[in-house]
């Protein structure tokens, strides 16, 4: 075919064309225009004859699959069943096992399919360990170890050349309770502060396993997580970390929660807050001038809310004056808290105006100076006038 149409070979031309007619190649047209009708026709006839033999074909394939037994190696994993209450597992098993299992085709595909989608534990290896005595142990593994529920005609192939088996270590379980170490950070957003540190619920987990697996845990750590831009006081939930954790120690929690407590930065001022002046002096001959000042604090603004002007005690001691040589000295801030705030984390500075207070004394002879001579001249006329 070319262009549309249908060349064919005669002896006596070697090129015709279907548009042409040649006396001298008698039933040519006849000829290409049988050519043109019969594929047609022939073509789908076939088509239905291939479409029922290939079916055919594959339904005689599935039938004779399913006649015959074939083998698949998988990793099955490995449960512990029936340990006594008295014992832990106190080495580390492997999870899995590859093992050979043998079956009808159909069985092995869908065993293969389940267990790398929903069902991961469609084949076990269960090692019974009711009998299990303290110490080392080995379990060899045997038919009777196989479960693959839902795929009765699915059997376990021992090996010809080796035994499978796995070495345990059982020691006495015990329980402890082990201390949680946060590794969650928490960040305020500007204009905030953390009045607290972080309070862990709860602040011990307990563990149980093996004893000597018990007593090498200092504590368990959380995941590291990051908080930030945070402008309220909240409680987060956050994962332990069991990663380093020794094989089959059983925690009773796997998460906690961590309270943090934000606030809204502010200051708050009290006025004329009373300065003492401590020490042994007499009281007379000294005094502090000023002595009230005003006081500035500044930080959670729940916990300034809570403070009263009673709450702030200011204390200069006499003795200090003359020991660093001043004349003025800055007061000692002695603040009272409610129980539970945090000074540190809560409270961000205080300030004093003014800063500092001087010693002001007063000359315990200044009254009687004046005093002191007349006394003394009095005996002195007195003698003048005994004298004649």
């Amino acid at each position: 075919m070319r262009d549309g149409k249908i060349t064919v070979r005669c002896s006596r031309h070697p090129r015709i064309d279907s548009d042409n007619k040649y006396p001298n190649c008698p039933n040519t047209h006849q000829n290409i225009t049988k050519f043109r009708e019969v594929p047609s026709e022939f073509f789908m006839n076939n088509i239905v004859l291939k479409i029922t033999a290939l079916i055919f074909g594959i339904a005689l394939w599935f039938f004779v699959m399913s006649q015959q037994d074939f083998q698949m190696q998988i990793d099955a994993p490995v449960k512990l069943v029936r340990l006594p209450e008295m014992l832990a597992v106190a080495s580390k098993p492997p999870q899995t096992l590859p093992i050979t299992v043998q079956g009808p085709a159909f069985d092995l595909i869908r065993l293969r399919a389940d267990m790398h989608s929903k069902n991961p534990d469609a084949v076990v290896i269960n090692i019974d360990l009711q009998n299990a005595e303290l110490g080392s142990t080995r379990k060899h593994i045997s038919k009777e170890n196989i479960q693959a529920a839902g795929y009765p005609n699915v059997q376990f192939v021992e090996p010809s050349n080796q035994l499978l088996f796995i070495d345990l270590d059982l020691d006495t379980r015990i329980e402890r309770s082990i201390p949680v170490h946060s590794n969650a950070v928490f960040e305020t957003a500007p204009g905030y502060i953390r009045a607290d540190a972080p309070k862990l619920k709860p602040e011990f987990v307990k563990v149980t396993g093996a004893r000597n697996a018990i007593t090498r845990i200092i504590e368990i750590p959380t995941d590291s997580v990051r908080f930030d831009s945070l402008t309220a006081s909240d409680g987060f939930k956050v994962h332990l970390n069991f990663d380093l954790f020794p094989a089959y120690v059983t925690p009773s929690d796997s998460t906690v929660m961590i309270d943090v407590n934000i606030q809204k930065i502010a200051s708050k001022k009290f006025e004329k807050v009373p300065v003492q002046l401590i020490g042994i002096y007499d009281k007379s001959l000294a005094k502090l001038s000023p002595d009230t000042v005003s006081v500035e604090i500044s930080g959670g603004a729940e916990v300034l809310d809570s403070i009263k002007a009673t709450d702030i005690e200011l204390l200069v001691e006499i003795n200090r004056f003359t020991i660093e040589d001043v004349d003025s000295l800055a007061p000692t801030v002695k603040l009272q808290l409610s129980p539970g705030v945090n000074r540190d984390l809560s409270i961000k500075g205080m300030r004093l105006i003014p800063e500092k207070v001087k010693l002001k004394k007063y000359d315990a002879f200044a009254d009687t100076s004046a005093a002191k001579p007349a006394e003394n001249a009095a005996p002195t006329d007195e003698a003048n006038v005994e004298a004649p």
